[in-house]
């Protein structure tokens, strides 16, 4: 009886509500509907969730509507939500399919419901998501105005906490790192964002281990406790550049600060630094990534494996640029930069509804 394979079709259909309710993405909805005719028929297809309202982060946002006065400017925005993720072919026929390829699906119910996908036009305009797995990377956030649903300028990160897809929306709250080094936070409903963190210049946030961090210019990491108070995490870099911006990236389980524009014998070169989990508060400089890849953006930090993915090299780390100024690419074995153009983020690719 162990042994025996049960067919999809013939699990209890009182089952299939249960896990229905385990999904938490849209990839997962669409890969339940795709199994057989009886689950897709247990399933109603994804509904993205409305985007979340939140105070808008500069209280009269100039640069979007000079014509309006403060008593009419828009003092709202929209909270735009988006997966990364590894798709890998489970037949692959080519060596070359072997590799995954990176996918960044709009979660949110936006005017744009889009995927993109990395290397640009890999993919057909439909494609079987069970000839793939899917494996979530990470999330990233934007704000966007009410007032004309252009993302708002001005603002370095932001990042949503919790960051569960089972999190109440009324229960979400919202950081947000500004281009001036000021640390901004509110919750959903709000009224105003307040401004948190002292006078320190902050350049980056990330939610490491279920934790909230922040990274100050001195590359000092803040633990932000719920009661919205910092408490020091980590040492300073040792030679810090309050010149240089500091990002927070997670790779393999472990916590790393990459300072852009360290002074050397070389040049203006990044330096990588991971958290010591021996001395916690000590950074340890690293001179190798090995196979993996950093990618930089203004959205959100990640790792990936060169050898897992197409279109990364390893040991390297990808600047990319907020409004369309390119991807710059950092070697760390000659120590060289050079630039990308085809990793920019701005290849559309294909509507969601091709998907469904």
């Amino acid at each position: 009886m162990g042994d025996e394979r049960v067919e999809c079709s013939d699990l209890p259909e009182e089952l299939l509500p249960t896990i229905v309710k385990s999904l938490e993405t849209h990839i997962d909805f669409l890969r339940f509907r795709s199994v057989c005719n009886s689950w897709r028929s247990n399933c109603l297809p994804f509904t993205p969730a409305s985007p979340l309202e939140f105070p808008h982060p500069h209280p009269q946002p100039a640069d979007l509507a000079p014509w309006l006065t403060s008593e009419t400017a828009p003092a709202r925005a929209y909270l735009i939500e988006t997966t990364l993720y590894l798709m890998q072919r489970l037949n692959p026929s080519t060596s070359s399919d072997h590799k995954g390829m990176l996918i960044k699906v709009d979660d949110t119910n936006s005017s744009r419901n889009r995927y993109e996908s990395n290397p640009p036009h890999v993919l057909s305009n439909h494609f079987n998501l069970l000839d793939f797995r899917a494996l979530e990377l990470t999330k990233s956030y934007t704000l966007k105005s009410q007032l004309c649903f252009f993302p708002t300028r001005g603002l370095n990160k932001v990042i949503k906490f919790p960051n569960s897809a089972r999190t109440n929306g009324n229960d979400s709250a919202i950081f947000v790192v500004y281009s001036n080094g000021k640390l901004g936070f509110a919750k959903c409903g709000d009224e105003n964002m307040s401004i948190v963190g002292g006078r320190c210049i902050y350049d980056d946030v990330i939610v490491y281990k279920g934790q909230l961090y922040v990274v100050d210019r001195w590359g000092i990491v803040w633990l932000i406790r719920l009661e919205l108070e910092l408490v020091p995490f980590s040492q300073s870099i040792d030679g810090s550049d309050l010149c240089s911006p500091k990002y927070l990236v997670e790779s393999c389980g472990a916590l790393y600060v990459v300072d852009k524009e360290r002074r050397g014998r070389h040049g203006t070169t990044p330096k990588v630094y991971e958290l010591n989990e021996e001395e916690l508060g000590r950074w340890d400089l690293v001179n190798s990534l090995g196979d993996r890849a950093f990618v930089l953006g203004y959205d959100c930090c990640f790792s990936v494996s060169a050898e897992e993915f197409s279109g990364f090299k390893r040991n390297c780390i990808y600047f990319t640029e907020q409004y369309g100024s390119g991807t710059r690419v950092f070697n760390l074995e000659d120590r060289r930069f050079e630039d990308l153009a085809y990793f920019q983020s701005s290849h559309l690719a294909w509507p969601l509804s091709n998907l469904l």
